[in-house]
């Protein structure tokens, strides 16, 4: 055994030396009780520290989003026939057009053909010719 734990344990009392193991262990209990919360609690440090960094980078990137936000709200608001939202709306104003023009074509079609059908008798069906049975 070496010299210093000799010179520390030649005093020492069996009552003494069950106190000092009991308090290491209760020490040791302690510290993977709070270890969890101390663990947060660096990384809530670590966060924070580096807050300013991530503030920048961040302010950076959102003026480069508030450029593309511009952008899309250009394009999806009405301004004068240049955005998205105004071409959609031409679009959608020549099919209703075409809608119309092809419920007339239809219309006037049906017209036609009942005048067609009260102009000119109904024609008997022609038989259609059966070719022999061959034996």
């Amino acid at each position: 055994m070496p010299d210093w734990l000799t010179a520390i344990l030649a005093d020492t009392t069996a009552l003494q030396l069950v106190f000092w193991v009991v308090a290491l262990a209760a020490l040791i209990g302690a510290i993977i009780k709070v270890w969890p919360i101390l663990s947060k609690a660096v990384t809530i440090v670590n966060a924070v520290s580096g807050l300013p960094a991530f503030i920048k980078r961040t302010d950076e990137t959102l003026t480069a989003q508030d450029a593309k936000i511009a952008d899309i709200h250009h394009e999806v608001h009405y301004n004068n026939g240049s955005s998205v939202k105004d071409a959609i709306g031409r679009v959608e104003e020549g099919v209703k057009g075409i809608y119309t023009r092809l419920d007339t074509a239809d219309q006037d079609r049906r017209e036609l053909r009942e005048d067609l059908e009260e102009t000119r008798p109904h024609a008997p069906a022609r038989k259609r010719p059966t070719k022999p049975k061959e034996n």
